[in-house]
């Protein structure tokens, strides 16, 4: 067995995998056994360890289903300071409330790995590795529209010519390439909808186009 600084030996996939079970719908729990085949994809082929990145997208929406205004009530008793947006809006808080959640269920303690689930739906700033992994297999899960999907497949490195066809890896991942047209689109998805934005939403977004743009300007 893989002795994990962290990560409690009894917290394998399957025991992470029978704890989400009940907490969450049949369909969510499709989606988030996608999240997890996605990460270990990812983590694949890169330098990160695909048992913790699976691991990762197995607990990543423990809290999903927890009502909004429960989840600001537990947001405040782990003591997280909150934005006026997630006050009002408290399905914004499933990530971090569902890795305090699993920290003091599970006894996990791994803060990379912690940071990887509170970090999934809002991103942050210059990410790891586990999180951009898990950022991007939240956005990649099959159940996701192919329109959604497809250009961020194509940015992260595989060829997907249409939305049909099987993806193949065409190159080096680029996950700060795959981040930046997930926020695009996302984006544009909650303006088209008229949902409220969060200034975190815009600031990832801005930090990964400047990524973008100073690659670009040391590469010619």
């Amino acid at each position: 067995m893989v002795k994990r600084s962290g990560i409690p030996d009894e917290l394998t996939i399957d025991f992470a995998r029978e704890w989400m079970q009940p907490r969450v719908s049949e369909r969510r729990f499709k989606h988030v056994r996608g999240v997890a085949a996605v990460a270990r994809e990812l983590a694949e082929k890169t330098n990160c360890d695909p048992f913790v990145a699976e691991l990762g997208g197995w607990l990543h929406d423990a809290c999903k289903e927890v009502k909004d205004k429960e989840l600001v009530v537990r947001a405040k008793e782990f003591g997280l300071k909150l934005h006026p947006i997630e006050e009002a809006n408290g399905h914004l808080l499933h990530g971090p409330v569902g890795a305090l959640t699993a920290k003091k269920e599970l006894g996990l303690t791994d803060k990379t790995l912690l940071d990887a689930i509170a970090e999934h739906t809002l991103g942050a700033i210059d990410m790891t590795e586990l999180s951009q992994i898990l950022f991007l297999a939240d956005c990649l899960e099959e159940s996701r529209s192919h329109d959604f999907t497809v250009p961020i497949w194509n940015a992260l490195g595989y060829k997907i010519e249409d939305k049909v066809s099987a993806r193949k890896f065409n190159a080096q991942l680029d996950m700060e390439a795959a981040i930046l047209v997930a926020c695009d689109l996302s984006l544009q998805c909650l303006l088209e909808d008229k949902k409220v934005i969060h200034p975190k939403t815009v600031k990832v977004r801005n930090f990964y186009l400047e990524r973008i743009k100073s690659r670009a300007v040391a590469h010619k």
